[in-house]
């Protein structure tokens, strides 16, 4: 079977393009329901996530589907015109492909690098395709084995840990100054977009109540009503006029509003480390310009984060994990070699055997018009005439075999497998077929 990937992500694709291409879970089903029938020969495993939609294929000899007809069926999938796609795809054959997919499911190839989301997305689309039945063997044992190369890097490097978004990062300054959070209250001020997707994170710790507030009461009441969905603790909407009062009462508190300076200065600060007891107040200011005078977090019990401090940590930790992508290219790279010596040496055997029973039928076939002709020969030179022949096909055999055995996890075996198929017109049963090669989409 020849293995092909075509797909677009976050660097060969805008968003306004990704979005028309992106597939939902009942999506994924149905797309996977109509290759089955256009490609009945063929294993399709369809991932989609918000930075890249892959359509894995493995395919017979000489099959379809090829470049153009996985372009097309993904824009036929979508109500596309396969044109508007022009430029967008990247795809990769055999041992590229195989690259790819460990590449993928380690979270190398993400937008953030070792983020973990990626490898569950791919499990899902394995076992969407599984249900489907266009997971055969070829795709059946390629995606585990990526599942294993993730899990390996995962365990042995440094790529997945630290923090790398700006909410995660804040969650834990949080945990470094509390130890507990279910008798916590988080304040909320303004309603920008990255101060909810921060505030989100702190909500995983499961605070005791969270307060919101806002100039606008229309927009703090609709951030509260969004947050009451996903979220079982108290909700309430505070005045804006009343916030830096009752922040006397908070625990952590993340601004980010549109204020053109400070809303929180040090003079109006004064009187609320007292009216707290001088417990630890956790202020991270997310906006731009900042909400928070500088100068409040000059106080002892003060930790006062804005956003350049939590994206030097973000940048950080980013650097730490460039620094294991060297090892985890190398990890990358020794488990596609394995892959493909596997396969190959597996799938190897028929081709020799199918090799060795067409040059055997030859010398059958020869046998058969010569005997009649030697009427005056003895049955000693019968057997050396047929020891002859015999020798003749193992020297025969010995080369292409030597040659075959070489290209062993080079990619390249399957090139000279396919050469001998057609140079001596080999049949092999479809299981039996050697793994693809890189030449199969020139």
């Amino acid at each position: 079977m020849r293995t092909l990937v075509i797909g677009c992500n976050h660097r060969s694709a805008p968003v306004e393009i990704r979005e028309k291409l992106a597939f939902d879970e009942a999506g994924v089903e149905a797309a996977l329901r109509r290759f089955r029938e256009e490609f009945a020969e063929a294993e399709a495993v369809l991932l989609s996530t918000c930075n890249r939609v892959e359509l894995y294929c493995a395919r017979p000899i000489n099959g379809r589907p090829r470049i153009a007809d996985a372009v097309a069926f993904l824009a036929r999938c979508q109500g596309l015109d396969p044109a508007e796609l022009a430029g967008i795809f990247y795809h990769h054959g055999e041992a590229e492909a195989i690259r790819h997919l460990f590449r993928v499911a380690s979270s190398l190839d993400s937008m953030v690098l070792g983020e973990s989301q990626i490898l569950a997305q791919t499990r899902t689309a394995f076992e969407t395709a599984r249900r489907a039945q266009t997971a055969g063997r070829t795709l059946g044992e390629l995606f585990p084995r990526a599942f294993q190369v993730a899990k390996e890097i995962h365990t042995r490097t440094t790529i997945t840990s630290g923090r790398v978004s700006v909410g995660s990062v804040a969650v834990d300054l949080a945990r470094q100054i509390f130890s507990r959070f279910d008798d916590k209250i988080v304040l909320m001020v303004g309603a920008g977009k990255m101060g909810e997707v921060t505030l989100k994170h702190l909500l995983d710790r499961e605070p005791k109540e969270l307060w919101v507030t806002n100039r606008t009461q229309a927009r703090a009441d609709d951030l509260a009503e969004r947050i009451r969905r996903d979220y079982r603790g108290t909700v309430r909407v505070v005045p804006f006029e009343q916030w830096i009062a009752r922040m006397a009462e908070a625990d952590i508190v993340i601004t980010s509003t549109g204020a053109r300076e400070p809303i929180l200065t040090v003079d109006r600060f004064v009187p609320v480390p007292e009216l707290r007891e001088y417990r630890p107040l956790l202020i991270v200011d997310i906006a731009v310009p900042r909400d928070v005078d500088p100068r409040v977090g000059q106080q002892d019990t003060v930790f006062l984060y804005n956003i350049d401090d939590l994206q030097t940590v973000t940048e950080q930790t980013l650097a730490q994990r460039r620094e294991a992508l060297t090892y985890c290219q190398q990890i990358i790279e020794a488990n596609v070699l394995q892959y493909l010596e596997t396969q190959a040496s597996r799938d190897l055997g028929p081709v020799i055997q199918a090799l060795q029973q067409r040059l055997h039928g030859i010398t059958e076939q020869e046998l058969q018009w010569l005997m009649p002709k030697l009427k005056n020969a003895g049955e000693e030179e019968r057997k050396l005439i047929e020891q002859m022949l015999n020798r003749i096909t193992g020297k025969l055999m010995h080369y292409p075999v030597d040659l075959l055995r070489k290209q062993l996890g080079t990619g390249t075996a399957g090139v000279y497998a396919d050469m001998l198929r057609a140079m001596f017109d080999l049949r092999m049963d479809e299981e039996d077929e050697l793994p693809p090669t890189e030449s199969d989409e020139r």
